[in-house]
């Protein structure tokens, strides 16, 4: 008998560790999807509060991962790597970007939204980090694995007609199709 009541006993005092955990993560997750939403409506001039909210965003979606992946579904598992990825954007983190949309894209590559992310990492590649061999085989890569999607569609236009040609070359060909 005491030990049905020592058994009870534990299994009661775990069920409510897990019930806090579960009310904190949730309420963690709630205030991410707000910064997150601060980031998409703040002012595009505003580069201070934009590093800001994305080095938030970054650390905040980061932690919820490493910390409590194993209790989100797979959609809040995406979402936060989602936000791992534009955060570090907004921070500056190109590097880290770059990887984060891969991950995401890696983990959860039916999604809707896994087109997306190997095109933003194929746009900073290309845009921002000026890794043009790395860029081309995002771009590619995005080409292959969704060729129906209308950002590969684009991607190819893009490779074809833009990549890696100068200004001066672009502006050249403009004027000849005038």
């Amino acid at each position: 008998m005491k030990k049905i009541f020592a058994l009870s006993l534990i299994i009661i005092c775990f069920s409510c560790t897990n019930e806090k955990k579960v009310s904190n993560y949730t309420t963690e997750l709630n205030e991410l999807r707000e910064i997150n939403d601060e980031l998409i409506k703040s002012n595009p001039e505003d580069i201070a509060s934009i590093y800001q909210l994305g080095v938030k965003i970054k650390n905040t979606s980061l932690n919820l991962y490493v910390r409590y992946n194993q209790f989100f579904s797979d959609e809040e598992n995406e979402f936060l790597l989602q936000c791992a990825a534009t955060g570090s954007e907004a921070a500056q983190k190109y590097k880290d970007a770059v990887d984060y949309f891969l991950k995401a894209q890696r983990k959860f590559p039916e999604s809707d939204n896994a087109p997306i992310y190997l095109h933003n990492r194929a746009r900073i590649l290309d845009n921002i980090l000026m890794d043009k061999n790395n860029a081309r085989l995002a771009f590619e890569e995005l080409i292959e694995l969704y060729p129906n999607h209308p950002l590969s569609e684009n991607s190819k236009v893009y490779l074809d007609n833009v990549f890696g040609k100068s200004n001066e070359e672009l502006l050249k060909i403009l004027n000849s199709n005038n």
